[in-house]
């Protein structure tokens, strides 16, 4: 019992002077770069250093929206970057993550609204229906991100987008696919 003990105290004195050697040889100048490299790619996304906070965003009104754009039950508004960006190219929407967070797929949605325009064939929101076609839309954000992984990946040979589909009832997208319905997964 002596000797393991002796030996694990050994082992962990190596890490440490194994950690050690890696800090002192570390370029600490690159390191904190990168970091604030990091850090400001989301401030140039969201504009003047706007994020999707929680608190942020319920500090913000629907005052810069469009109108017609339409924000789900409990959100209060979006920074003027997820209007401002190209349709389909919301800032950070490749960094959602399925079933994340409402608050992450909102810029998304307002994009979508936003940059969609005459293509939209779907029924106008209303209070009523804003929330299913959130649902819906998010959806689609998770199997375009999901599609666009295994492009990256090298897996598939297509990249996806959203386009006016993302809002559309099975039923509804019906008459775009000449009757063919697509087996589930």
């Amino acid at each position: 019992a002596v000797v393991s003990t002796q030996s694990g105290h050994y082992g962990r004195e190596a890490a440490r002077e194994q950690v050690e050697g890696r800090v002192d040889n570390m370029d600490r100048e690159a390191a904190r770069e990168k970091a604030e490299g990091k850090k400001n790619k989301y401030k140039e996304m969201f504009g003047d250093g706007k994020s999707l906070s929680k608190k942020k965003l319920l500090k913000m009104t629907t005052d810069h929206l469009p109108t017609g754009i339409h924000l789900p039950t409990g959100m209060k508004g979006v920074p003027e970057a997820c209007i401002d960006a190209e349709f389909g190219e919301s800032p950070a929407m490749e960094k959602i993550r399925r079933g994340g967070k409402d608050k992450f797929y909102v810029c998304a949605f307002v994009n979508f609204q936003h940059g969609v325009g005459e293509d939209k064939v779907s029924p106008p929101y209303t209070e009523e229906t804003v929330d299913m076609r959130f649902a819906l839309f998010k959806q689609c954000v998770d199997e375009v991100n999901k599609q666009n992984k295994r492009f990256r990946a090298g897996e598939d040979t297509h990249q996806a987008g959203i386009n006016f589909f993302c809002d559309l009832t099975d039923e509804e997208r019906r008459p775009y696919s000449n009757g063919l319905v697509m087996p589930d997964e």
